[in-house]
């Protein structure tokens, strides 16, 4: 440790392990960053749940309303899953292929859209209401999901039976190194679920859409404040130390 070369040496390593250091610290107050956006949606999700309150869907007017009902067949009557085959009150098919041959940042290529000519509709002994199923694969809160799916892989070197509504001169011009993946998901009918959302002439739009009842949905939202307040003190508190005394230590070699 004596000679020039040994001490240069030693520094360099010291110096590389703090750099390390305030790079982690600053990933984990980024992620504290993360866990706060997402606690604060906990609270606003929790408070929606106890401001409005599930009541009799025929005593809606327009604007938030909930509801804890059951899945039933809306204005087009029953469907059939075009992959499945199986009853539902509403079905979404997407084909994709992939890789892309357009984009590759997007990765694939969406060949097939589809969804069921009608929306579901939700009711109990008061009444019924249809619901805009245009959401129900986005961003919604569904957790669990009163939709079940299923998914297909075919490639030439795995072919499996695909149903008539996937084109035949797509499966025909598939070429070696790609696949292509089929999914539906559809709800059936009978299915309790708890549904909140906004009131409007055409019917629901939902921002909760799940299998759980309303009181299983706040508890979820408190326990994710719960979590999340707990990420969030663990990973500030720990990304400021390394961070901040790795700064402090690099900040004396200077």
């Amino acid at each position: 440790m004596d000679s020039p070369v040994a001490r240069s040496l030693y520094v360099d390593h010291v110096v590389t392990i703090a750099t390390i250091g305030f790079c982690l610290g600053g990933f984990l107050l980024a992620g504290a960053g993360i866990f706060l956006l997402l606690h604060i949606g906990s609270h606003l999700e929790a408070r929606t749940l106890r401001r409005v309150l599930p009541v009799p869907i025929g005593s809606w007017g327009r604007g938030p309303v909930a509801a804890e009902a059951r899945i039933e067949y809306g204005a087009a009557g029953p469907q059939v899953g075009p992959v499945s085959g199986e009853d539902c009150v509403w079905y979404h098919v997407r084909l994709t292929r992939s890789p892309s041959r357009r984009d590759s940042d997007v990765g694939e290529d969406l060949l097939l859209d589809v969804g069921s000519p009608g929306w579901p509709a939700i009711a109990d002994p008061s009444g019924r209401v249809p619901v805009d199923p245009r959401k129900l694969g986005g961003s919604l809160r569904t957790d669990p999901s009163p939709a079940e799916s299923i998914r297909l892989y075919y490639r030439s070197a795995a072919p499996v039976p695909l149903p008539p509504i996937v084109p035949p001169d797509i499966v025909a011009g598939l070429k070696k190194h790609e696949s292509l993946e089929l999914t539906e998901a559809r709800m059936s009918r009978g299915v309790p679920v708890f549904a909140l959302g906004r009131a409007t002439s055409n019917g629901l739009v939902p921002s909760f859409f799940t299998t759980r009842t309303r009181d299983e949905a706040l508890a979820a939202r408190v326990e994710d404040i719960g979590v999340g307040r707990g990420m969030i003190i663990w990973f500030g508190l720990i990304g400021l130390l390394l961070a901040g005394g790795s700064a402090a230590f690099l900040g004396t070699l200077s």
